[in-house]
């Protein structure tokens, strides 16, 4: 396993195995990572077509890696909207260079570059051999969170685990009951530190509110995955709506049951769960070993109560 980097740091692909989920932020999804003598970095992870790429930062040097094989020492472009940002959103060169490992190649970003990956809408990083093309679409929101994931050294992740499940430390009380859903707070002592909504009838779909994050959980009763994987799921909303692509961590339920869950940043503005949730008659989700289709009857009214239930959070 790699230790350090050339310049004393870490590459953002080193502990893929000590890799832990943070926060979302707008599409991107934040992990922290430990090495073998403690916290090594962060980074934010975006998907295009099915394939991961991150923007990180170990404290020392932000990074952009792609999932494309070059050589150590490669030298080649990174454009933002078409040209370079050697000095800034549209300014100066596109010269950009970087390491590999593994099946990564990885960009050593300046501020400059850093400035027009916050600004920018697509960029192109052409390490010589191949280009990769992705969206920067809430790439501000995600650096920020990588800024504040290595000033915490990770220590704030989101563990897997839906945070109501240990019953040693916080109890259940019914708030709401909206036909088939059940509002519940989870208190510690007489503090609310949580909302869910369930629903009894259907229990193929869950919601969960902290003061950090939302969270939509969903199970097919399948296999979905093995417990701790990230992978692509498309979520579709009808009728009408076209599917998005979004990354779901499969997580364990209090229940015993495997559950994809989908972490929303309460901070990151509005999310699938403040409006398509609210606006749809019908669910889907896709993906691998993964598909659920249901009906959202209900659930307008159920989620009305829940955010209710949030005001009281503390």
């Amino acid at each position: 396993m790699a230790q350090t980097n050339g310049y004393g740091g870490y590459d953002i692909v080193a502990f893929p195995p000590a890799e832990t989920f943070y926060a979302s932020a707008r599409n991107w999804h934040v992990f922290s990572a430990r090495g073998p003598v403690g916290f090594a970095y962060c980074f934010a992870e975006g998907v295009r077509d099915g394939a991961a790429y991150r923007l990180g930062w170990d404290g020392m040097q932000w990074q952009l890696a792609v999932p494309i094989t070059s050589s150590p020492d490669w030298q080649g472009t990174l454009q933002i909207d078409g040209a370079g940002s050697g000095q800034g959103y549209l300014r100066g060169g596109d010269y950009s260079s970087g390491t590999a490992s593994g099946g990564w190649t990885i960009a050593w970003l300046g501020l400059a570059e850093l400035d027009g990956l916050q600004k920018g809408s697509v960029a192109v990083l052409g390490p010589g051999r191949a280009d990769f093309d992705f969206s920067l679409a809430g790439s501000t929101a995600a650096i920020l969170k990588v800024e504040e994931c290595v000033a915490r050294q990770g220590a704030t992740a989101v563990i897997a685990a839906p945070s109501f499940a240990d019953p040693s430390e916080r109890t259940l009380r019914t708030f709401a009951v909206v036909g088939d859903w059940v509002i519940s707070e989870h208190l510690q002592g007489s503090q609310v530190r949580a909302c869910e909504a369930r629903d009894t009838v259907q229990p193929t779909l869950r919601f969960e509110i902290d003061r950090d994050n939302s969270y939509i959980d969903f199970k097919d009763n399948g296999q979905m995955g093995g417990i701790g994987a990230r992978v692509p799921v498309m979520i579709g909303f009808g009728p009408g709506s076209a599917p998005t692509q979004h990354m779901v961590e499969i997580i364990e339920g209090s229940d015993g049951e495997i559950w994809g869950r989908l972490t929303e940043g309460r901070m990151d503005g509005p999310g699938l769960i403040d409006d398509a949730f609210q606006n749809a008659s019908q669910v889907s989700f896709q993906g691998p070993n993964i598909i659920l289709e249901r009906g959202l009857y209900g659930s307008g009214a159920a989620l009305d109560a829940y955010f209710r239930c949030s005001n009281g959070i503390q």
